[in-house]
């Protein structure tokens, strides 16, 4: 067994067992309040006044949303928490989420801050919040809503390196977090990108053109229906009490498998040539088809890369030649919002395949869809390798956190 009072992966230099402190010895624990807002010569002062709805998005608090004066701050059980050494941690209703402060600031009765001690590092601290968060969850107690303490928060047991050991860990996990914060800036305006081109690039309700167009074409587009440009085609189940129907070799694809990723390129379940022909189902060719949640998480889609069928939660859309794939996949929020509209049901809310074979589009020649298909399919591309830089990241935080503390 291995010596419980020293991490796994360690900074070269270091040596000997950390030390067991309980979190009230390496913070001071501080609780907040809120001035009557009755008396408004308590608000809009200069003094950040942070509430939980605030927290738990950024690494960092760098100003609140309202503010409390001298005054409010007097009159009220808030306090002034020190920038830079201070965690913001809430304690209830949503416990756990927590924040670095960049200036001097108050929060209301939320919250159980940890104003850091000397020897010890903020962000040492910070990056060990996941276990706080832990212990907190396991000891809140409560029968309006569960809430923990600061005495009680105090007494969790945690161990700890010197300071010079904390401030290389404190610092190693800042530069990753600030990677991380990095990658997710560039996906969310990659995916703001995208938005800003899906209303320039497909003509606006009542229009026949786009406001953006690659150089070369003109003219209207022209109007059709849904199942002018795709067969819309339903799923089905074979029995599950017979086995011969199932684990075969035949992709066979529900709801929940769908929406996740741009394309779907393997079923968890498999049917057998017997179970397609006993069911409803029915096979659709891959590249020509996508995938389409009818029900029960209406709009989710996926591009068919491999033959395959799916059950009855779908009507997937076989794109019929002299349109292009990606282009019809890329108006799929459009294609969204009306299954959702039009949708009906007394159990669940169902479109079916006939209702959506009559919504009205726009498309250009294939000439022109196959243009912005490829635009398209080159944006979601990038974003989706944004997304596995970005996952890869943060499972990588995972595994130094579990290896790099006791």
């Amino acid at each position: 067994m291995g010596n419980k009072r020293v991490p796994e992966l360690r900074f070269a230099g270091f040596a000997g067992d950390w030390e067991e402190r309980k979190l009230n010895e390496v913070a001071e624990i501080i609780g907040g309040g809120t001035p009557s807002t009755a008396v408004q010569e308590y608000w809009d002062g200069d003094i950040d006044w942070y509430s939980p709805v605030e927290i738990g998005k950024e690494i960092y608090a760098v100003g609140s949303q309202r503010k409390i004066t001298s005054l409010g701050l007097k009159k009220s059980s808030a306090k002034i928490l020190p920038a830079n050494k201070t965690i913001l941690f809430t304690s209830r209703a949503g416990i756990g989420d927590m924040a670095i402060l960049k200036k001097d600031g108050a929060t209301n009765q939320g919250f159980q801050s940890l104003v850091v001690n000397n020897n010890y590092n903020t962000y040492f601290v910070y990056s060990i919040g996941h276990k706080i968060k832990e212990f907190a969850l396991k000891h809140a107690s409560g029968s309006t809503f569960l809430e923990i303490s600061g005495r009680q928060l105090g007494k969790m047991v945690l161990f700890v390196p010197l300071l010079e050991e904390q401030t290389q860990i404190g610092n190693f996990f800042k530069q990753l977090d600030d990677t991380i914060a990095l990658h997710q800036q560039e996906l969310t305006t990659l995916k703001q990108t995208k938005q800003g081109f899906l209303q320039k690039m497909f003509p606006k309700e009542g229009e026949s053109v786009p406001e953006v167009r690659f150089s070369g074409f003109s003219g209207d587009w022209e109007e059709r229906k849904l199942n002018e440009v795709a067969e819309i085609i339903g799923g089905g189940t074979p029995s599950t009490a017979v086995q011969e129907y199932w684990d075969g070799d035949i992709d066979w694809y529900s709801p929940v498998e769908i929406g996740k990723e741009i394309y779907a390129v393997g079923s968890q379940r498999k049917i057998t040539s017997l179970g397609l022909k006993k069911s409803s189902a029915k096979v659709l060719p891959a590249n020509k088809t996508i995938l389409f949640t009818s029900r029960a998480g209406i709009g989710d889609m996926a591009i068919l890369k491999k033959d395959g069928a799916t059950n009855q939660g779908f009507q997937s859309l076989v794109v019929n030649n002299n349109y292009n794939t990606y282009f019809v996949y890329s108006i799929g929020h459009k294609i969204k919002e009306f299954a959702l509209k039009h949708a009906s049901g007394s159990t669940f809310l169902e479109i079916s395949g006939r209702q959506l074979g009559k919504m009205v589009l726009f498309v250009p020649s294939l000439e022109e869809q196959t243009q912005i298909g490829n635009f398209f399919k080159q944006l979601d591309d990038t974003i989706a390798l944004h997304q596995r830089e970005l996952d890869a990241l943060k499972e990588t935080k995972k595994a130094f956190l579990q290896k790099m503390f006791v």
